[in-house]
Order: C-alpha cells, then sequence, then structure tokens
C-alpha cells in the first residue's frame, strides 16, 4: 500500500500573542514558522505582524512572511492560512489558535493531562494525570470544584456519563471507577482486568460500561452489581484503544433475551486497536468479531465513522490507515506526516451534512483535521483542511468533539490535552 506523505507547516505555538501585541501596540509581532516533508530539507523562516488603519478607519492587520517560501494570510485574531508550494502545501491551510483554555491547576506532575472529558452540556470537565487524582473543573473559569480520589495508579481514561454530573475513570491499578462529580464520592468500583487499563467507553445511558486493557481483553460491566457481563479475550497484546459506535437502531430485543443486566447494546459496534497491529470490529450484542484489519506495526488510535463503513487505525509509525468494512484485505487509503506516533483519533461532524473530518494528533503534539475525497464510496484523496495550534512538541494525550456554541461555526468545538497541565478548545 502507497502511504501518501503530506508535507506541513509548524508554527510558534503562541503566535495569537505576538497578533495580539501587535494589535494592541505600534510594536510589531513576529513569530517562527517552519516548512517540513518528510526526507526533504525544511524551510525555516518568520512571520511579521503590523496594523495599519485604512481611510474609514478599519484596523488592518498585515502578515508579512521574512521567508519567501511560506505565504501567510490574516483571518482573524486566532485564525490564519499559511502555503509552502516547496512543499507542496499549495492550497492555503487554516490555522486555528485556542478559542478558550481550562488550566487544570491541580495537574501538577510531569505528564501533565493524561486524560479528561467535558460533560455534555459543556459546564464540567474531568482531568486526570499522573498521580492517581482526577478533578472538576468549571470550563468558564478554571474554577476547581473536587477532588475524586482513589486511584493508585495513573489515570488512564475518562468519561461523563450522558447526565454529566457522573465520571467512570480507569487507571494502571487495574480499577474503574464510578463517581460522583458533586462530591466526590465513589459508589462503585469495577475490578477484574490482570493488568492495567488503557480506554472506555460508556453504552447508552451508562448501565453498562466497556473498558480494554493490557491484558488483551475488553471487558462489558454492569455499574449496578459491578460485576463484569462478558470478557472479549480478543488479543495476547495490550489492546491500546476503543470506539464504541451505535449502528442503525435495530428492533427493540425482547428484554428476556438479553443476558441478565445487559442494556442497550443492540446495534452497538466497538472499534479496537491493539499493540499486535490488528484492528477489530466487534459487535458487542451478539459477541461476534465481524472483521480484522491486520497490519505488521502496532495501532496505538481508531475511529470508526460507521455510516460510511470507514474505518481509521493510528499506527506507531505516523500512518493512519483508512480502511473500508467491504474491504479488509489491504488498506483504501493511507498517510502521514512523518514517523511521529499517532497518539489519538477523533471523527469531530460537520455542521451542515457532509461527512465527518478526522481529527489527528501525534505524540511530538501536531493536531489537525483531515478531510477524505470519495468518488463513488471508494476513498479517493485526502485533504488537510485545519491545524489546530496551541501545542509544541509535547504528545497529544486525549482528543474529544463536543457541540460548538460559537455561531456559525462549521464544525463541533474540538477539546484536547497534553503535557502543558491545560486543556484547550478550538
Amino acid at each position: 500500500m502507497v502511504v501518501n506523505v503530506f508535507g506541513y507547516i509548524s508554527i510558534q505555538p503562541d503566535w495569537t500573542v505576538d497578533v495580539s501585541t501587535a494589535l494592541e501596540s505600534t510594536t510589531p509581532g513576529k513569530f517562527w514558522v517552519s516548512a517540513y516533508r518528510l526526507d526533504e530539507a525544511s524551510i525555516h523562516g518568520y512571520i511579521q505582524v503590523t496594523k495599519s488603519v485604512s481611510a474609514d478607519g478599519t484596523t488592518l492587520v498585515n502578515l508579512s512572511a521574512l521567508d519567501a517560501a511560506i505565504t501567510a494570510e490574516y483571518v482573524g485574531p486566532r485564525q490564519l492560512r499559511l502555503s509552502s508550494a516547496s512543499t507542496g502545501i499549495v492550497s492555503p491551510v487554516l490555522y486555528t489558535g485556542p478559542r478558550s483554555t481550562v488550566a487544570c491547576s491541580q495537574v501538577v506532575r510531569g505528564s501533565g493531562v493524561r486524560s479528561f472529558d467535558v460533560s455534555r452540556y459543556g459546564g464540567l470537565l474531568v482531568a486526570g494525570g499522573d498521580d492517581g487524582v482526577l478533578d472538576v473543573y468549571g470550563t468558564q473559569s478554571s474554577q476547581h470544584r473536587v477532588s475524586l480520589e482513589g486511584h493508585i495508579g495513573d489515570i488512564t481514561s475518562c468519561l461523563f456519563f450522558p447526565s454529566g454530573q457522573v465520571v467512570l475513570s480507569a487507571a494502571t491499578d487495574l480499577r474503574l471507577r464510578v463517581w460522583s462529580a458533586s462530591d466526590g464520592t465513589n459508589p462503585v468500583t469495577l475490578v477484574g482486568h490482570t493488568a492495567a487499563i488503557t480506554d472506555t467507553a460508556i453504552v447508552g445511558n451508562g448501565k453498562n460500561v466497556l473498558s480494554s486493557g493490557k491484558d488483551g481483553t475488553l471487558r462489558l460491566w454492569h455499574c449496578g452489581s459491578a460485576t463484569v457481563l462478558h470478557t472479549f479475550d480478543l488479543s495476547k497484546m495490550p489492546i491500546n484503544a476503543i470506539d464504541l459506535v451505535a449502528g442503525k437502531e435495530e428492533e427493540e430485543e425482547e428484554e428476556e433475551e438479553l443476558p441478565a443486566d445487559e442494556f442497550e447494546t443492540a446495534g452497538k459496534v466497538v472499534a479496537v486497536a491493539c499493540e499486535d497491529g490488528r484492528t477489530l470490529l466487534v459487535d458487542l450484542c451478539s459477541r461476534e468479531t465481524i472483521s480484522v484489519f491486520a497490519s505488521e506495526v502496532p495501532v496505538r488510535a481508531v475511529a470508526y465513522a460507521l455510516a460510511s463503513g470507514l474505518l481509521f487505525a493510528g499506527r506507531s509509525d505516523g500512518v493512519v490507515d483508512v480502511w473500508t468494512t467491504d474491504a479488509p484485505a489491504a488498506p483504501a487509503y493511507a498517510f502521514k506526516r512523518n514517523n511521529s506516533p499517532i497518539s489519538a483519533l477523533r471523527l469531530v461532524q460537520r455542521t451542515e451534512a457532509g461527512p465527518p473530518l478526522l481529527c489527528v494528533g501525534t505524540e511530538d503534539g501536531q493536531l489537525y483535521l483531515v478531510a477524505l475525497e470519495m468518488t463513488n464510496g471508494k476513498v479517493t484523496a485526502a485533504e488537510v483542511v485545519e491545524e489546530l495550534v496551541a501545542f509544541d512538541v509535547d504528545p497529544i494525550t486525549q482528543i474529544r468533539a463536543a457541540p460548538s456554541t460559537t455561531p456559525g461555526a462549521s464544525r463541533q468545538s474540538i477539546w484536547a490535552s497534553g503535557r502543558t497541565g491545560k486543556v484547550y478548545e478550538f
């Protein structure tokens, strides 16, 4: 399979500060940019920011590239467009700075935020690091609300239940815990994994949850009884990530036909990323493995667009494989930028009708959105349409997508975390 290699332009993470400085004073701002293409010489330069006032009193912002190989166009205080023909970026790509930031003040150790989630209505954020503690914050003020203390290992996953008032967490201590986001109590602890838990998912309204682990298993739990309903023994090596997707609603099954304490599993498919290079699709209700997609490289992140039949597998060598479920023999398309491992993938819905965008996070701090071109149901091309800029060279640890509150937004809001100890909204 031919892997398409994208050229890309990196930009100073706090470039919006230089724009603000130029807008608020007569002093020009300046920030660095660098253009790369794998196995080719890189290009380095600066963008200078100046302002002027038009005849009608309008403030104009001018971006002047101090290296002719990179072209810049001002869009707004936190957006610009960059292109570089010499690296194959002919169509200008949109670069977006954070819309808001939640400073996770309680996360103080070196790994930063290892996992986080945002409540359904956007008012609360829960985040955890490598000290076993999770903390709940208000998204508007970063105000610390409550600490969730009980894990004795690194936090690897945390999710809000649909109510937005209850949190599911997992850690390297082999345990999942259910918490009150209001008072920090922990009424339920789920025990059964024999190695560190790597990822979680909430089934429907949350009576059942899923977890994956380095023990190679996927487990379906009933929260009320704190019991495991089924163990999917899928791999002899770690399962690194999962993505639970709800398919077309099936006819309601008679309650007595389901195992005891099992709810809302019909029509649910789990995409599973394995260290052994396989990506699996598993029917949660029937317990059957639907498809197996094999590569020779560990898969670290996964996202599944069930409606279009596209499965995205992010590998440890920087490649994103795009599989179609009707052709599991080989990827339909594959792309990469460099050799930095893919650390996170997330599908992002557009505001208007159209296939979702794929948000890609890497271990060297890149965060970007990819749009696929489809012809007669086949993937024919991929294009980077937006770069999300806030991270330097720190790993992207988590990506979440949530409804946007920005008027006229073309896509969902994207939240992402890393070693900075902050969670950014784009």
